[in-house]
């Protein structure tokens, strides 16, 4: 009796104790990943974490850093922001509901954007005892008038994600509306974006897949009746690693490689002079790009600010030195649209191989490195249409870079190292094929 009245003791302790047990998990779990945040724009430290029974209470602060404080101090507007989250202790994780802190520093903004009543965004995050955290954020109906005259509205937007505990996540969201009006009578209005994608964040890029789709995207002067319209705009962007591998007897050291691929279709494009033009792809490949290399390109590029240092240029220059001396490879895989003149295709390809060393220091020497080919096919009636080309077409027909066939008008070379080789088996230096396409 006594081992069994201990036993409903334990239990009832352990289910008394457990809120304030789950309260100090959740607070690590939140001080580990909501409450300290830093990236080249932005960033969120803990500003108070009162911790309860059943319920905590924390307040962080957003601070907009670089190019967006910028933006926002030229415009007045405010660069810090905090947002209230009131967390409960479940039985298998913590849920925390979070608004933003309408205080005085912020409030006349909010009423200018949202209206003085209304709420302008809600978080919910759900985390789990293993640190899988979902969360659902809605910024909620915007509108923006500045003073000159321009004017911005949006519908809700809406973002979902997850995150797992080694980092992992994925996302989507969504905006059904929003257009912009310019004093100057002129607008841009996008219906239907949607998106996401699966990956991690590794601190320089994405690591996965995103893909961004809208159905309608509208730019539009209303007193010239002008416009131009696409439809059905669809991009997707995916980022692979490749691990790198210590040297062995029998073979090198391989560092890690970026391989990063990107992809966009418009279904049609109507421009200022009404011309319709349908089907437009491109798809682009950058492969072998040193990892190293091209994250340490990546910081740089977020810190230029103005003019360059000599410091800034020479760690450019060793970036660029690396980058270059383990080889990379652009690939223009297609490049394809249907203009009313009729179809226009081609791709491009052009291969940096590895060896080369200190490439900043004469960059003609890359050419001793290089190979590709380049393809292109299009209308012959194009060449008529731009006034001053007909002298130019004649140089590039006499030398064998451009073929016509009917109404056909073909570009095909490859690229080894500093020659050209044209279809018919000629060559040409690298640098006359760039005279000739370029005078």
């Amino acid at each position: 009796m006594l081992g069994k009245i201990g036993a409903v003791a334990g239990a009832v302790a352990v289910v008394l104790c457990w809120p304030l047990a789950v309260g100090q998990i959740g607070e690590r779990i939140y001080q580990d990943t909501v409450g300290e945040y830093n990236s080249p724009y932005v960033s969120v430290t803990t500003e108070r974490y009162e911790r309860g029974y059943l319920t905590s209470h924390a307040v962080s602060k957003i601070a907009l850093k670089s190019s967006w404080k910028e933006v926002f101090a030229e415009q007045d507007w405010p660069t810090e922001w905090h947002i209230a989250h009131e967390i409960h202790h479940g039985v298998f994780g913590v849920t925390s509901n979070s608004t933003l802190v309408v205080d005085d520093k912020v409030a006349s903004q909010v009423a200018a954007w949202w209206g003085s009543d209304a709420v302008p965004l809600t978080l919910t995050t759900r985390t789990a005892l293993t640190r899988k955290t979902d969360l659902d954020l809605t910024l909620n109906p915007f509108v923006y008038n500045d003073q000159d005259g321009n004017a911005f509205k949006s519908e809700p937007l809406t973002f979902t994600g997850t995150v797992t505990a080694d980092g992992n996540g994925s996302f989507s969201y969504a905006l059904k509306d929003a257009l912009l009006q310019t004093v100057a009578d002129e607008s841009m209005q996008v219906s239907g974006v949607t998106g996401g994608g699966e990956g991690r964040w590794d601190g320089g890029f994405w690591i996965g897949n995103q893909q961004l789709q809208i159905s309608k995207l509208g730019f539009a002067n209303n007193q010239t009746q002008e416009s131009v319209d696409l439809d059905n705009i669809k991009v997707v962007s995916v980022n692979s690693l490749s691990q790198a591998q210590a040297a062995t007897e029998e073979s090198p050291a391989v560092s890690a490689q970026l391989t990063n691929s990107n992809q966009l279709s418009i279904a049609s494009l109507t421009s200022l002079d009404g011309k319709k033009y349908q089907t437009f792809n491109v798809d682009l490949l950058l492969s072998d790009l040193d990892y190293d290399a091209i994250t340490r390109l990546s910081a740089l590029g977020d810190q230029l600010d103005g003019e360059l240092s000599p410091a800034q240029v020479q760690d450019m220059a060793l970036a660029l030195d690396l980058l270059v001396a383990k080889g990379l490879t652009v690939n223009l895989k297609d490049i394809s649209v249907v203009a009313p003149e009729g179809p226009i295709k081609g791709h491009v390809r052009l291969t940096v191989q590895p060896g080369l060393a200190r490439a900043s220091q004469n960059l003609a020497q890359v050419t001793s490195k290089l190979d590709g080919d380049l393809y292109f096919e299009f209308p012959s009636e194009l060449l008529t249409l731009t006034e001053g080309l007909e002298p130019q077409t004649d140089r590039l027909i006499q030398s064998g870079v451009l073929t016509m066939k009917e109404d056909r008008a073909f570009i095909a070379v490859k690229l080894v190292g500093d020659k050209v080789v044209l279809g018919n088996g000629d060559q040409l230096p690298l640098a006359m094929l760039m005279m000739l396409l370029l005078s």
